[in-house]
């Protein structure tokens, strides 16, 4: 397929949500997608608005919307509406139409509320229950119950798990009828700088900047060694920065590099690996790190532009594992780059009409949140900037009235992608409620730090297992906020750095999308590729060895995170990247030679022993590795490697 032709099939492929079909479901989910996002596009910037009133609004739509999103159970047929949740729907705007207007009494009087409210409270905690279910499984919500039954058992509990009890009253108060809970802060996150950013994404998708990222990476990589797989990691990794959705990486990306890298002779399980891995590093990949960056410099009170600055060292060394282990796979393999007319010319990608779609949003962004402006305003400016763009590179080739239609698809699209969030993040807001009535943060802490005092290594491998195993059936926003609320007390007790803390919860959340048995990623990336699911997530751990490790050692050492002195955070960076390089040649790596499994090995682990924070650990590695290096050099191969 010459590059022309390649070019030609992406234009045609829509870049927006589909025109809604004639279904009267789908017209209500398309224009209550599009009524929310504008809702939060335009309510937190220009209408003033107490933070509980707007949470109320945020609340009332999103969880309304979801319960026609999801439907009560997988077998009823999706493009019916059905009675029973319309008159939850009604239940839910009364009961949040409720808080709005006696927003004054919650904060003037807190612990009123009348029976009404309480039963209100009631029926709306049931219902976020059901729209967690309905979006996520039985996770959250037996949590939430779980917490709730702990509050009224733990005073006939022993020990430390004894607590005073609270009434159902109280309960209800704390949950509904106040700031906290239902309306608490991770709500007040999701109704303004959460929407924003994802809305600022689905606009970002219609000034084609998929396009772009993909042509961008066939034009650096696309010639060399392991090109369509190489290519496949720098375009997931580009799109990643933006979109933070491992799976909505692997699906914009995905549709293209997988059948380039199948077609070039990489077998489907690897090619499904690589887009898997590639397109998971977006959660940790700057700018956007899938929301996350925003909510640490939040939870932190710390410079937004730090925190991404903080994550580029781990980022880079998660890419040069993978890139690496491709190179050597590749290699192994005999498989070479693409041929010059499938590579597209810099002068053709390097115009306004394709940069600017990306460039400009993105650098007004970071513009603003360095001179200090809020996050929903840079959000707001940086999507007004994606829209000019968009109609001032399109009006002449197309009617006003077609671009009009597709910024409302792209933004009724937006409102839906903050809909499935809605159930999610509301409430992990009553369940960090629910944590800080119970205590539970604390007594947990008490006894993993009384296993740190004497290992801090056990204890990091009890605080990875959290977020690993709920990252492998939650999206990474919930995990990384369970994973703080319960966890982050005691990783400060032990003494360890506050960003890398936050950045351990991040990573190993993130992680769970390529992690057996659910790796969401690489069951998306296996069909793509016809693949089998299973071995395409364990070829992708594979790939990610590097960045299983880091979680670990950026914790031990801050260098890694650039928290430390200079020439720390240079020679960590620098003894990181040869150890990422190392341990992929361990794993990727061949030698014809009956000392083949050996020197792998030796190169597996001094390249961790490279990556390790430690001095002379260090130099141990690097004398290993070196060692292997000389042996690798040394020894012929005495035939070609298997494939």
């Amino acid at each position: 397929m010459s590059y022309s032709m390649f070019q030609e099939e992406l234009q045609e492929t829509p870049v927006t949500t589909e025109t809604p079909k004639s279904t009267l479901k789908q017209k209500v989910l398309f224009w209550g997608g599009l009524l929310f996002a504008l809702v939060q596009f335009i309510l937190p910037v220009y209408v003033y608005l107490i933070d509980l009133q707007l949470r109320a609004i945020h609340v009332g739509i999103g969880i309304s919307l979801a319960f026609l999103v999801y439907p009560l159970s997988k077998v009823l047929n999706k493009e019916r509406l059905y009675l029973w949740d319309l008159l939850i729907i009604a239940g839910v705007l009364v009961s949040n139409v409720n808080i709005y207007l006696k927003t004054m009494e919650i904060y003037n009087e807190p612990g009123s509320a009348s029976i009404l409210d309480l039963a209100l409270g009631l029926f709306l905690f049931v219902v976020i229950l059901e729209g967690a279910r309905r979006t996520m499984g039985m996770i959250i919500p037996s949590m939430l119950l779980l917490l709730v039954g702990y509050v009224f058992v733990s005073p006939y509990l022993p020990g430390i798990w004894q607590m005073r009890g609270l009434d159902w009253q109280l309960l209800v108060n704390s949950l509904y009828f106040s700031p906290l809970g239902i309306y608490g802060a991770v709500t007040g996150m999701s109704a303004t700088f959460i929407s924003m950013f994802i809305i600022f994404g689905a606009l970002l998708s219609v000034t084609g900047a998929g396009r772009t990222f993909i042509e961008l990476a066939l034009a650096l990589a696309g010639k060399y060694t392991g090109g369509p797989a190489k290519t496949c990691v720098i375009a997931s990794a580009l799109f990643g920065s933006i979109s933070g959705s491992s799976v909505a990486n692997v699906m914009v990306t995905g549709t293209y590099t997988i059948p380039l890298m199948t077609k070039a002779g990489y077998k489907p399980n690897f090619a499904g690996a690589v887009e898997a891995i590639s397109s998971t590093g977006g959660g940790i990949t700057p700018p956007i790190m899938s929301i996350t960056a925003f909510m640490m410099a939040e939870f932190l009170n710390m410079s937004y532009l730090k925190i991404i600055l903080y994550a580029a060292i781990p980022c880079v060394l998660y890419y040069t594992g993978v890139i690496a282990g491709v190179h050597f796979l590749t290699k192994r393999q005999g498989l070479r780059g693409l041929p010059k007319e499938q590579i597209p010319r810099w002068r053709d990608i390097l115009i306004f009409h394709k940069m600017a779609g990306f460039l400009v949003p993105l650098t007004i962004l970071l513009v603003m949140i360095a001179l200090g402006k809020p996050l929903i305003d840079a959000g707001f400016y940086a999507s007004l900037a994606a829209l000019a763009i968009y109609f001032v590179m399109n009006y002449r080739e197309q009617s006003l009235g077609r671009l009009f239609i597709g910024v409302v698809k792209a933004m009724s699209s937006g409102g839906l992608d903050v809909v499935r969030l809605v159930p999610i993040l509301v409430s992990m807001s009553v369940l960090v409620n629910l944590i800080g009535l119970t205590g539970l943060a604390p007594k947990l802490s008490t006894l993993i730090f009384d296993v740190g005092v004497h290992n801090i290594y056990i204890s990091l491998l009890i605080a990875s297992i959290l977020p690993l195993v709920l990252g492998t059936a939650m999206p990474v926003v919930p995990t990384y906020l369970l994973s703080v609320s319960i966890l982050s007390p005691v990783l400060m007790k032990l003494g360890v750095d506050v960003v890398a803390a936050h950045l351990f919860f991040i990573y190993w959340g993130v992680l769970g999308s390529v992690t057996p048995p659910t790796c969401e990623a690489a069951v998306v990336s296996s069909g793509i590729a016809k693949g089998d699911w299973l071995k395409t997530g364990f070829y992708a751990m594979g790939l990610g060895a590097v960045a299983f490790c880091l979680p670990y050692f950026m914790v031990l050492d801050p260098a890694l995170i650039g928290r430390a002195a200079a020439h720390r955070v240079v020679f960590a960076a620098v003894t990181g990247f040869i150890g990422a390089i190392a341990m992929s040649y361990g794993l990727f790596g061949w030698k014809d030679s009956l000392i083949n499994l050996p020197l792998r090995a030796m190169f597996l682990v001094g390249g961790a022993m490279l990556l390790f924070p430690d001095v002379l650990v260090t130099a141990a590695g690097s004398l290993v590795a070196g060692c292997a290096l000389i042996l690798d050099r040394i020894i012929k191969p005495r035939a070609a490697a298997p494939a």
